[in-house]
């Protein structure tokens, strides 16, 4: 097997192997989460039975289940764009994004931005 970024390096035995574990589709997952380095250090989990989160507590060096059974919410009041490009956004989405924040959207209430830069964060947010 040829490594797609370098057509010169040939992958060794071992190598396709864990290309071959690890570009599973997406339901082979057994489990799936993330780790949240912040204020607190929080990992959200999921084992295909909902979505569970732990806080790390520094005093005992472990995990402590403080979020059981989360849920996304159906609609929110909060958005995540780097405003920085929005000039070069399509012209609908500049309107949309005007209009959550005038209160204008389908809630008629003002959407608030929330943008820190890192996918995981925002997504958590």
């Amino acid at each position: 097997v040829i490594a797609d970024d370098d057509p010169d390096q040939i992958l060794d035995e071992d190598e396709q192997r864990c290309l071959q574990n690890t570009l599973q589709p997406g339901n082979n997952l057994v489990a799936a989460g993330y780790c949240l380095y912040s204020s607190s250090t929080i990992l959200m989990l999921t084992i295909g039975n909902g979505v569970q989160g732990y806080t790390l507590d520094d005093t005992i060096g472990e995990y402590r289940l403080t979020h059981r059974d989360v849920m996304i919410p159906n609609r929110g009041k909060i958005y995540s764009f780097n405003e920085a490009n929005r000039w070069d956004w399509d012209q609908p989405l500049q309107d949309y994004i005007t209009d959550i924040q005038q209160g204008r959207g389908s809630l008629k209430a003002r959407y608030s931005s929330r943008y820190i830069g890192s996918m995981v964060a925002d997504v958590h947010r």
